[in-house]
């Protein structure tokens, strides 16, 4: 790993972050989900999709997971305190999975207090568990995942890098990029490993191979013809729209909120196809749809209305040869490990191509005059959150 660099910034701080990660820790996280009769997804914003894509491929591989997300329209009870019960007399073990760069996330920790009423009054410590995923272990969540669970410490930015300027991003990320793709890499190897029903200690051998594959697909989006014909689309004045089904959708949705903070900023607008509050396409908008097949039926459908309306389609996908990338006008093909039964990579790479596009963006609306310093994207971020 220490030999491992990158031609931008924002990845050599994702290196750095997965060497520092204390693999007693990563070992706890691995224990209690691997032991887990249910696990319960949680975060907000980029951090629910991350770890919703990795809970998406424990439940789909052999010997899968029992997942029920907390937005299922039969979760069992409005009420943490109550579903919990319910969850452990129907699947076992129950661990709550959270995502939180501040660790102060409002609805996961909700929940967490919630549940951490249910452990203190059980008679049996371990049929429960918080599972925090953090930048701040002394926050709240940190601390209630120390106490009720576990607690697993991945580095997001400093505070001096708060005020990052239109130049720095490429250094920084936009908000939480470096945390997020940080703890995906960890969770996708924690995955793996427990497919593989190997040792812990093979998390950190998973890590270095994730990060080698990862590092490499975006140094060739930022060298491709692929990125920049995409920035050239995405400096003009259309709405964009991104597609995806399953965790190809999640990964749409973490890369609209980023392109989000962006477009919005320029007077454009980015929705995810499928969603209630997309409006149909006209001339010339763009849709960036992502598939591992290349063949999701109503995806392609997506696209094929998309180039009937004049529209513009990007696609990124796991067969070069499919019917969305025969479609498409530009398209980049992402390689995985993928087999039937295991956790498919796909998507974690996935997120890591299209985490250069906002970063370039706005370097090419900095080259028309136009900077957009962090404040102004936080200041968005803050009043869609």
């Amino acid at each position: 790993m220490a030999l491992l660099k990158s031609s931008l910034g924002f990845m050599n701080n994702v290196i750095q972050n997965l060497s520092e990660i204390d693999l007693n820790q990563a070992a706890d996280l691995y224990r209690d989900l691997k032991s887990a009769g249910v696990i319960v997804p949680h975060g907000e914003g980029r951090s629910k999709g991350a770890v919703s894509i990795i809970c998406s491929e424990l439940s789909k591989m052999d010997r899968g997971k029992v997942i029920v997300d907390r937005s299922d329209v039969g979760f069992p009870d409005r009420s943490f305190d109550y579903a919990a019960p319910k969850l452990k007399q129907r699947f076992g073990r129950v661990s709550l999975l959270i995502l939180s760069g501040s660790g102060r996330s409002l609805m996961p920790l909700v929940d967490a207090q919630k549940l951490a009423l249910v452990i203190s009054r059980s008679e049996k410590m371990g049929d429960y568990t918080i599972d925090v995923v953090t930048s701040d272990p002394s926050s709240p969540l940190g601390k209630l995942g120390q106490k009720y669970g576990t607690c697993t410490y991945v580095r997001g930015r400093t505070v001096s890098e708060e005020n990052a300027s239109t130049s720095e991003f490429k250094q920084y990320g936009i908000l939480e990029d470096i945390f997020i793709l940080s703890s995906s890499v960890l969770l996708q190897a924690v995955a793996e490993c427990i497919y593989e029903d190997s040792d812990p200690v093979s998390i950190s051998e998973k890590i270095n191979q994730l990060l080698a594959e990862t590092n490499e697909i975006v140094e060739n989006v930022a060298r491709s013809d692929f990125l920049h014909s995409l920035i050239e689309l995405l400096e003009q004045r259309h709405t964009c729209f991104l597609a995806g089904l399953g965790s190809s959708q999640e990964v749409a949705r973490m890369t609209g909120v980023r392109l989000g903070h962006v477009k919005r900023a320029i007077g454009d607008q980015v929705y995810v196809s499928g969603d209630s509050n997309a409006p149909p396409p006209r001339a010339g908008d763009i849709l960036i749809a992502i598939s591992h097949s290349g063949e999701t039926e109503v995806v392609a459908s997506w696209c094929k209305t998309f180039k009937k309306m004049g529209g513009v389609v990007i696609s990124i996908v796991g067969n070069k040869d499919s019917t969305i990338s025969s479609i498409s006008d530009h398209s980049l093909f992402i390689p995985s490990r993928y087999s039937p039964g295991r956790p498919n990579d796909f998507y974690l790479k996935a997120a890591f191509a299209t985490s250069p596009i906002p970063l370039y963006l706005v370097d090419r609306l900095q080259e028309r005059g136009l900077r957009l310093p962090e404040y102004i994207l936080r200041w968005y971020h803050s009043i869609m959150a």
